[in-house]
């Protein structure tokens, strides 16, 4: 196990359509490895099948499996029985005890003996430690959260939110195969009929039969049915013949007014109103467009045996026919991920409603990139052909012979499938080896032999499954029409950046002439690409002031976080200058802004410094840049991409941006600018959208130019990621250093004990490392200089053996010496590798109008640059 200290190189990038899941494991040392387990994010189009008892890891595995999906971009619809999977939205980027305070377990604090700010503490630590033994940091997190939007549904409750699944049996839109629709049909008339406990057999049912052709008949003519309507047809069919019987012959009417009676005590149950109201179940409409991915979480552990099936075969087949409207493709769209699936997927004889979806998403779901993920304990209790059809499987802990017996055909069987076969006697003797979060991958896309790997520590905190009452607490924020918040509001997920796009900043509302009716919305990147941004009011215009302004002194600009984009043998740039010389004429501002076109971009820079005293704000319009720069790293196989935001001058008549001299700025963008501030004029050469389109393409040309400058270890084979700053990425080059001296040093100790064994004593013990010391700290008894370590030679020794021995002592200083120094040098071996983007690889992301804030210093009349 890696020591506390170790911040591998296991999930330093994101790598592109590649999940991270953690790092190789030897079963015969029972010691993690330092090779990191990637897993290709298309290969889950053929499926995948996670199995393992209680308690070996098999929920973290598939909670760190979904945020990998998450951080990539890839919806995910998630079935959750046992309600664990809401842990998904416990994104606690600052580890903060305080954060995990709000959502710990009580009653587990009290087994613990500890007060709950104590049980705080420790799983803040827990966590900490957790992510960096695999990789990871809170950036992470932030990562994460910046990718994602979460939705937690709550089908027959408003605990979280809720769906109308009765209110409505819609007709399905478009072209629709018929056997689409007698298998869509099937499973809703199973479903309704599980409500009220009656068979749903759909060859021997009369009931199943009769609600098939009612529903057959309604949308083959594209009309859509409620329970109401339904209940009613039942009593009155608008068929008069059901296959070559009169319907009354078929099914007499008082036998079906019991059905009716049936599904209106259900209509009528007070408990069943929530299943009239909320969003509807239509998962284009509920997976959104636009903006961050949705993550949807369909919470049914409130619901008993027969609403779960009723609800889950109803969302089975939507899935299935959402996937059926996608174009094909072979990369992974989206996933469905079912939590527990035991009594869902049955072996044959066993045919409850949600099988036949879920049998035909196994099938085909794969031609549209849409990959079924599935968990249970029990793999005995899941149809074999279902298995076959998976071809990656995650392996854990195993209860019984029988689930290893089960597991190992579905082994074969995937293998056979695709014409290759596996190797059941290494299969067996591998699984019976697993221990707690160590899993065999057995992929059957990339061939050779099954990996056994320690999954990662999850990015989630996972407190078990939550109430009602807790998921309500985490949905309150998206009824109103928020962002669900799980921690203590340290800082808005907005502002968190993305690991490789570029951050969402609040672009300025074009001001218009109505009144506001809400606060702006933070755009995506999608959206600043597309200029769209949120309306502000237009304030009335006002008498304009002339003041006379001087130049400011120039503040220096924080330090960027490496890696950063710059020209070969350019020095950084200098900060902008005030905007207005002493030597320039009087400066115009208004109490009101401009009201521009909305096609003209527009962004307000965040005021970060206070009123100096006696000042007052002024925007002034400067250009802003931004653009993305990425470049790949061929020998290493990564690729960086970093976002470029730049802040310049307006133009001289006639002349070019000067790009080179623009001013590099943090992602701080606000939604509005300040109550009561004064408005500078619209530079002449960025007044109309037409000329900041123009600029574009000289953005473009300085963007070709950059390099990407990317700290480098070459003598650890380490780079540094976009996530890290200089100090992080020391520090995590001397903990592989440091791991890398104590392999060393165990090896050299295993080879001289043989030697000092000859004269009756072991080697000499090294004093305790406190693994939190000072980097040079720890290396004191181990360089050349330090003290001999000396052992107590036995009296029985001649004056010869003492004078060898300590020879042997002096040799065994040097060779400890000698790999004390070589990992201390590695370890300091950083340097900065330049890379050269390529020319498509350059991407301008949008050029706009920046309105700045300065402070006007009443007095002076200088203008103090309040955005820096």
């Amino acid at each position: 196990m890696a020591d506390s200290q170790t911040q591998a190189a296991f999930a330093d990038e994101n790598l592109l359509s590649s999940f991270y899941l953690g790092r190789e494991y030897d079963l015969a040392s029972k010691a993690v490895l330092d090779q990191r387990v990637d897993y290709e994010s298309k290969d889950l189009v053929t499926h995948g099948v996670v199995v393992g008892m209680t308690g070996s890891g098999k929920t973290g595995l598939c909670i760190s499996l979904l945020e990998e999906a998450a951080i990539d971009g890839i919806p995910c619809i998630m079935i959750d029985p046992k309600g664990d999977l809401s842990n998904l939205l416990l994104q606690f980027p600052n580890l903060a005890p305080e954060d995990f305070r709000r959502w710990l377990n009580l009653d587990e604090a009290e087994q613990k003996g500890l007060s709950p700010d104590d049980f705080a503490k420790q799983l803040a630590e827990r966590w900490k430690q957790g992510l960096l033994e695999s990789g990871q940091t809170g950036e992470r997190i932030r990562q994460l959260r910046a990718k994602s939007e979460y939705r937690i549904y709550t089908p027959g409750s408003e605990a979280g939110l809720p769906l109308s699944i009765l209110q409505n049996f819609k007709a399905p839109r478009g072209n629709v195969l018929r056997e689409d629709l007698n298998q869509k049909i099937d499973a809703t008339a199973a479903a309704l009929l599980g409500l009220t406990g009656l068979s749903a057999d759909p060859v021997q049912s009369r009931e199943h039969i009769l609600i098939a052709q009612l529903l057959l008949n309604a949308w083959t003519k594209g009309c859509d049915l409620d329970l109401h309507q339904l209940i009613v047809q039942i009593q009155e069919p608008p068929v008069r013949q059901i296959g070559a019987l009169d319907v009354d012959t078929f099914y007499k009417e008082k036998d079906r007014m019991k059905l009716a009676v049936a599904l209106n005590n259900i209509l009528a149950a007070p408990s069943f109103s929530t299943w009239l109201h909320g969003d509807p179940l239509d998962l284009a409409s509920l997976l959104g467009v636009g903006g961050r991915t949705r993550q949807l979480i369909f919470s049914v552990a409130h619901l008993d045996d027969a609403q779960r099936m009723f609800f889950i075969t109803l969302l089975l087949s939507e899935v299935l026919s959402w996937t059926r409207k996608q174009s094909g493709t072979s990369s992974l769209r989206a996933i469905l991920y079912f939590d527990e699936v035991f009594g869902y997927l049955p072996p044959h004889p066993g045919n409850p409603p949600t099988k036949q979806p879920l049998m035909t998403l196994l099938k085909q779901a794969r031609a549209f990139g849409v990959g079924v993920l599935l968990a249970t304990q029990n793999p005995v209790d899941i149809d074999y052909k279902a298995l076959s059809n998976a071809g990656t499987w995650f392996v854990g802990k195993l209860q019984t012979e029988r689930d290893k017996a089960r597991l190992l055909d579905g082994l074969q069987g995937a293998a056979a499938e695709r014409g290759a076969r596996a190797d059941r006697a290494s299969l067996e003797k591998t699984i019976a080896s697993l221990g707690n979060r160590i899993f065999l991958l057995h992929n059957i896309h990339r061939g050779g032999e099954p990996k056994v790997f320690q999954t990662r520590w999850a990015l989630s905190y996972l407190r078990g499954p939550m109430t009602r009452e807790e998921i309500s607490k985490l949905m309150d924020p998206v009824r109103q029409g928020q962002e669900p918040d799980p921690g203590v509001a340290h800082e808005p997920i907005a502002a968190q950046p993305a690991p490789v796009a570029p951050p969402a900043p609040v672009v300025a509302s074009p001001l218009t002439s109505s009144p506001p009716t809400a606060t702006p919305s933070v755009p995506s990147t999608a959206e600043l690409a597309a200029g769209r941004a949120p309306a502000a009011p237009a304030a009335p215009p006002a008498p304009t002031v002339q003041v006379a302004p001087t130049p400011a002194a120039r503040v220096a600009p924080a330090p960027s976080v490496p890696p950063t984009a710059a020209r070969e043998g350019e020095a950084p740039a200098e900060p902008l200058p005030s905007p207005a010389p002493a030597s320039s004429p009087v400066l115009q501002t208004t109490a009101a802004p401009l009201v521009l076109p909305p096609e003209m971009s527009q962004f307000y820079l965040l005021a970060k410094q206070p009123n100096p005293g006696g000042a007052s704000l002024v925007y002034q319009c400067l250009l802003l840049g931004f653009g993305d720069v990425t470049a790949e790293d061929k020998k290493m196989g990564r690729t960086y991409t970093r976002a470029v935001r730049l802040l310049a001058p307006a133009p001289a008549e006639g002349q070019a941006v000067d790009w080179p001299k623009a001013e590099t700025i943090e992602d701080a963008f606000d939604h509005h600018a300040t109550a009561d501030a004064r408005w500078g004029p619209l530079p002449e050469e960025l007044n109309t959208a037409k000329k900041l389109k123009a600029l574009e393409k000289g953005f473009a040309d300085y963007l070709a130019g950059l390099k990407v400058n990317v700290p480098a270890n070459a003598a650890l084979k380490m780079s540094c990621d976009s996530s890290e700053s200089p100090d992080t990425f020391r520090a995590r080059c001397q903990s592989i250093a440091w791991r890398e001296f104590e392999k060393k040093l165990a090896a050299e100790r295993q080879t001289y004990e043989s030697e000092f064994k000859r004269y009756g004593v072991a080697v000499p013990a090294d004093d305790p490392v406190d693994a939190n010391a000072p980097w040079p700290d720890r290396w004191q008894q181990f360089l050349r200089g330090s003290p001999v370590r000396r052992t107590t030679p036995p009296a029985t020794l001649s004056a010869k053996q003492k004078t060898e021995l300590e020879n042997l002592e002096n040799e065994w200083h040097g060779a400890r010496a000698n790999a004390a120094e070589s990992c201390k040098r590695a370890a300091e071996q950083i340097s900065e590798m330049a890379l050269t983007p390529k020319k498509s690889d350059i991407k301008v992301v949008r050029v706009g109008l920046a309105w700045t804030p300065f402070w006007l210093l009443s007095d002076t009349g200088d203008l103090i640059p309040a955005y820096r």
